[in-house]
């Protein structure tokens, strides 16, 4: 994982509803279960703790993020939670886990056949890992990003970006490997945003963060405008002067049967 420049929370929270939408119905899946004991891997500045939080009001809930500004904020806003600073592919429980929540993190790792396995062991007897995953490599939005860096690669040399996701299948295969009983699921979301700037803001704090860091000034302005100009053809204005973005996510739901 690439944590060469923090993350700014208040750029990730400028659309704070559209990001825990997701989180929302991913917790939706399990908020009936009893727990004790819960972590948010790659909780940011704390919305999707915030849910866990109000669900489970008499939980220990730990959030991990390598990010110091983030997890301030997330300090800031919920005090009575604790939060520690880890790589989440390194970090574990010191005791079990009854929930292992991740909402838009785990796509940041590679080897999920290593890291899947790794997180249900955490588990308690019963516990589930609750996923959610922004899977849209393939939309517009990264396609034109992947297209606009190959025009800047001689100075993104060693950019580290976002691996593809393995296959539902090889999902599938890891979680019945592991012992689980699986839900596994995919939705698109439409976000409507006022135009294409919009967008480029939205993945300007995640996705195309290690492509703007890796940037000078006036190159990550032209970069920035070159992504902008490319979008504009993609994500042309709608019936009311706005765009669409469509946002595909994976939802992994796995509770571990065996021990």
């Amino acid at each position: 994982m690439n944590h060469n420049q923090d993350w700014n929370p208040q750029h990730y929270l400028r659309f704070v509803q559209e990001r825990t939408r997701p989180a929302t119905d991913l917790l939706a899946h399990i908020r009936h279960r009893r727990a004790t004991r819960i972590a948010d891997l790659g909780c940011g500045p704390g919305n999707s703790t915030e849910l866990l939080r109000r669900t489970w009001a008499q939980a220990q809930i730990t959030g991990v993020d390598h990010s110091a500004a983030m997890l301030a904020k997330a300090r800031e806003t919920l005090p009575w939670c604790r939060f520690v600073q880890a790589d989440f592919t390194c970090w574990r429980a010191d005791a079990p886990l009854d929930i292992i929540f991740a909402n838009a993190s785990l796509q940041w790792a590679d080897r999920h056949d290593v890291l899947f396995p790794q997180l249900l062991e955490q588990l308690a007897p019963a516990g589930v890992l609750a996923v959610q995953m922004p899977d849209n490599l393939n939309e517009p939005s990264h396609a034109l990003m992947r297209e606009t860096a190959a025009q800047w690669q001689d100075k993104l040399t060693g950019v580290a970006v976002r691996p593809p996701l393995p296959a539902v299948a090889e999902y599938y295969d890891i979680l019945m490997r592991a012992g689980c009983r699986a839900e596994i699921w995919r939705t698109v979301y439409y976000y409507t945003l006022s135009d294409v700037a919009d967008i480029a803001d939205w993945f300007g704090s995640t996705a195309l963060r290690p492509y703007l860091n890796a940037l000078s000034g006036p190159d990550r302005a032209a970069f920035f405008a070159d992504y902008l100009a490319r979008l504009r053809q993609a994500y042309p204005p709608r019936a009311d002067g706005k765009v669409l973005l469509a946002l595909p996510r994976l939802f992994i739901v796995a509770e571990k049967t065996s021990v």
